[in-house]
Protein backbone atom coordinates (compact mmCIF):
# COMPACT_ATOMS: atom_id res chain seq x y z
CA UNK A 1 0.00 0.00 0.00
CA UNK A 2 1.45 3.36 -1.09
CA UNK A 3 4.76 1.53 -1.55
CA UNK A 4 5.95 3.68 -4.47
CA UNK A 5 7.81 6.58 -2.87
CA UNK A 6 8.02 8.33 -6.25
CA UNK A 7 4.25 8.89 -6.24
CA UNK A 8 2.20 11.30 -4.15
CA UNK A 9 0.08 9.66 -1.45
CA UNK A 10 -2.87 11.20 0.38
CA UNK A 11 -5.12 9.67 3.04
CA UNK A 12 -7.75 11.34 5.20
CA UNK A 13 -7.52 8.97 8.15
CA UNK A 14 -10.94 10.11 9.36
CA UNK A 15 -12.52 8.30 6.40
CA UNK A 16 -10.85 4.89 6.75
CA UNK A 17 -11.79 2.18 9.23
CA UNK A 18 -9.62 0.68 11.94
CA UNK A 19 -8.32 -2.73 10.88
CA UNK A 20 -8.14 -5.66 13.26
CA UNK A 21 -4.76 -7.30 13.91
CA UNK A 22 -3.68 -10.64 15.36
CA UNK A 23 -3.87 -8.98 18.78
CA UNK A 24 -7.55 -8.25 19.48
CA UNK A 25 -6.58 -5.21 21.57
CA UNK A 26 -4.63 -3.57 18.73
CA UNK A 27 -6.18 -1.80 15.73
CA UNK A 28 -4.36 -0.19 12.79
CA UNK A 29 -4.89 2.27 9.98
CA UNK A 30 -2.03 1.47 7.59
CA UNK A 31 -0.96 4.44 5.47
CA UNK A 32 2.07 2.96 3.72
CA UNK A 33 3.93 -0.32 3.78
CA UNK A 34 7.00 -1.44 1.85
CA UNK A 35 9.09 -4.41 2.95
CA UNK A 36 9.68 -3.81 6.70
CA UNK A 37 8.92 -0.08 6.50
CA UNK A 38 5.45 0.80 7.74
CA UNK A 39 3.65 4.09 8.39
CA UNK A 40 0.42 3.74 10.34
CA UNK A 41 -1.96 4.87 13.04
CA UNK A 42 -2.08 2.38 15.91
CA UNK A 43 -4.81 2.18 18.54
CA UNK A 44 -4.27 0.19 21.73
CA UNK A 45 -7.16 -0.58 24.05
CA UNK A 46 -6.91 0.14 27.77
CA UNK A 47 -4.99 -2.25 30.02
CA UNK A 48 -3.36 -3.92 27.01
CA UNK A 49 0.06 -4.68 25.51
CA UNK A 50 1.04 -4.08 21.90
CA UNK A 51 2.56 -7.51 21.36
CA UNK A 52 2.65 -10.75 23.34
CA UNK A 53 6.06 -11.74 21.99
CA UNK A 54 9.36 -9.89 21.82
CA UNK A 55 9.75 -7.86 18.62
CA UNK A 56 12.48 -5.23 18.16
CA UNK A 57 11.97 -2.30 15.77
CA UNK A 58 13.34 1.15 15.17
CA UNK A 59 10.39 3.50 15.57
CA UNK A 60 9.41 7.13 15.16
CA UNK A 61 6.23 7.98 17.06
CA UNK A 62 3.95 10.91 17.76
CA UNK A 63 1.39 10.30 20.52
CA UNK A 64 -2.02 11.52 19.34
CA UNK A 65 -4.21 10.36 22.23
CA UNK A 66 -3.74 8.77 25.65
CA UNK A 67 -0.50 7.74 27.34
CA UNK A 68 2.14 5.60 25.63
CA UNK A 69 4.19 3.33 27.91
CA UNK A 70 7.32 1.41 26.90
CA UNK A 71 10.62 0.28 28.43
CA UNK A 72 11.84 3.88 28.60
CA UNK A 73 8.92 5.53 30.40
CA UNK A 74 5.40 6.94 30.13
CA UNK A 75 4.60 9.52 27.47
CA UNK A 76 1.43 11.64 27.18
CA UNK A 77 -0.36 13.01 24.14
CA UNK A 78 1.97 15.34 22.25
CA UNK A 79 5.17 13.36 22.86
CA UNK A 80 7.59 12.68 19.99
CA UNK A 81 9.80 9.58 20.23
CA UNK A 82 12.57 8.42 17.93
CA UNK A 83 13.94 5.12 19.22
CA UNK A 84 16.63 3.00 17.52
CA UNK A 85 15.36 -0.03 19.43
CA UNK A 86 12.00 -0.69 21.03
CA UNK A 87 10.54 -3.99 22.19
CA UNK A 88 6.85 -4.19 21.24
CA UNK A 89 6.21 -6.68 24.05
CA UNK A 90 7.00 -3.89 26.55
CA UNK A 91 4.65 -1.34 24.95
CA UNK A 92 1.41 -0.97 26.89
CA UNK A 93 -1.17 1.49 28.12
CA UNK A 94 -3.44 1.66 31.14
CA UNK A 95 -6.06 3.90 29.53
CA UNK A 96 -5.32 3.21 25.86
CA UNK A 97 -3.62 5.33 23.20
CA UNK A 98 -3.57 6.33 19.54
CA UNK A 99 -0.19 6.95 17.92
CA UNK A 100 1.25 7.85 14.54
CA UNK A 101 4.16 5.46 13.99
CA UNK A 102 6.86 4.96 11.37
CA UNK A 103 8.61 1.62 11.77
CA UNK A 104 12.05 0.52 10.52
CA UNK A 105 12.88 3.63 8.49
CA UNK A 106 16.30 4.24 10.07
CA UNK A 107 19.31 2.31 11.37
CA UNK A 108 21.34 4.97 13.20
CA UNK A 109 21.51 5.16 17.00
CA UNK A 110 20.16 8.67 17.63
CA UNK A 111 17.47 8.54 20.32
CA UNK A 112 15.13 11.50 20.81
CA UNK A 113 12.21 11.96 23.22
CA UNK A 114 10.47 15.36 23.34
CA UNK A 115 7.31 16.43 25.14
CA UNK A 116 6.04 19.06 22.71
CA UNK A 117 3.51 20.27 25.29
CA UNK A 118 6.33 21.92 27.24
CA UNK A 119 8.83 22.67 24.45
CA UNK A 120 9.09 26.28 23.22
CA UNK A 121 7.90 27.42 19.80
CA UNK A 122 10.67 29.10 17.82
CA UNK A 123 10.32 31.71 15.05
CA UNK A 124 10.08 30.25 11.55
CA UNK A 125 9.76 31.73 8.10
CA UNK A 126 7.20 34.53 7.93
CA UNK A 127 4.81 34.17 10.86
CA UNK A 128 5.29 30.43 11.23
CA UNK A 129 6.39 28.94 14.56
CA UNK A 130 8.46 25.77 14.72
CA UNK A 131 9.33 23.06 17.23
CA UNK A 132 12.36 21.16 15.88
CA UNK A 133 12.18 17.45 16.73
CA UNK A 134 15.02 15.72 14.87
CA UNK A 135 17.04 16.91 11.87
CA UNK A 136 14.39 17.71 9.22
CA UNK A 137 11.43 16.71 11.39
CA UNK A 138 9.38 19.34 13.20
CA UNK A 139 6.03 20.64 14.35
CA UNK A 140 4.98 23.78 12.47
CA UNK A 141 2.27 26.14 13.69
CA UNK A 142 0.55 28.24 11.04
CA UNK A 143 -1.35 31.33 12.24
CA UNK A 144 -4.71 32.17 10.69
CA UNK A 145 -4.37 33.39 7.09
CA UNK A 146 -0.68 32.51 6.73
CA UNK A 147 0.72 31.77 3.26
CA UNK A 148 4.06 30.08 2.61
CA UNK A 149 6.23 30.59 -0.46
CA UNK A 150 5.84 28.21 -3.43
CA UNK A 151 8.61 25.63 -3.05
CA UNK A 152 10.00 22.28 -4.17
CA UNK A 153 10.65 19.34 -1.86
CA UNK A 154 14.23 18.17 -2.21
CA UNK A 155 14.05 14.61 -0.92
CA UNK A 156 10.28 14.77 -0.56
CA UNK A 157 7.95 15.84 2.22
CA UNK A 158 5.57 14.07 4.60
CA UNK A 159 2.84 15.92 6.52
CA UNK A 160 0.38 14.86 9.20
CA UNK A 161 -2.22 17.51 10.05
CA UNK A 162 -2.62 17.65 13.84
CA UNK A 163 -5.03 20.59 14.10
CA UNK A 164 -6.83 22.92 11.71
CA UNK A 165 -6.92 22.61 7.91
CA UNK A 166 -3.79 22.59 5.72
CA UNK A 167 -4.37 23.84 2.16
CA UNK A 168 -2.51 24.00 -1.14
CA UNK A 169 -3.45 24.27 -4.80
CA UNK A 170 -4.32 20.56 -4.86
CA UNK A 171 -6.85 20.50 -2.04
CA UNK A 172 -7.77 21.03 1.60
CA UNK A 173 -6.54 18.64 4.28
CA UNK A 174 -8.33 18.55 7.66
CA UNK A 175 -6.99 17.25 10.97
CA UNK A 176 -5.95 13.62 10.51
CA UNK A 177 -4.85 14.01 6.89
CA UNK A 178 -1.56 12.40 5.84
CA UNK A 179 0.23 13.63 2.72
CA UNK A 180 3.47 12.22 1.29
CA UNK A 181 5.00 14.14 -1.61
CA UNK A 182 7.91 12.76 -3.66
CA UNK A 183 11.33 14.22 -4.45
CA UNK A 184 11.13 17.52 -6.36
CA UNK A 185 7.36 17.83 -5.97
CA UNK A 186 6.18 21.39 -5.42
CA UNK A 187 3.22 23.27 -3.98
CA UNK A 188 2.04 26.58 -2.53
CA UNK A 189 0.66 25.87 0.98
CA UNK A 190 -1.47 28.18 3.10
CA UNK A 191 -4.13 28.13 5.82
CA UNK A 192 -7.32 30.01 6.61
CA UNK A 193 -7.34 29.06 10.30
CA UNK A 194 -4.64 28.28 12.85
CA UNK A 195 -3.16 24.93 11.87
CA UNK A 196 -0.47 22.66 13.32
CA UNK A 197 1.31 20.03 11.24
CA UNK A 198 3.90 17.34 11.91
CA UNK A 199 6.32 17.48 8.98
CA UNK A 200 9.32 15.54 7.71
CA UNK A 201 11.40 16.63 4.72
CA UNK A 202 14.34 15.26 2.75
CA UNK A 203 13.83 11.62 3.78
CA UNK A 204 12.08 10.11 0.76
Amino acid sequence: MNSDYEKRALIDTNTIKWQETENKNVLKKILSIKDKEETSFIKLNENSSLNQTKKINSVEIFVLEGTYINQYGEYPKGTYLRLPQEDESLVKSDKGFVIFRKTNFFTDKAQVIIDTNSSPWLPGQGNLEVQPLHEQTALVKWPKGEKFIPHKHWGGEEVLVLNGVFIDEYGEYPKGSWIRSPHLSEHFPYVNEETVIFVKTGHI
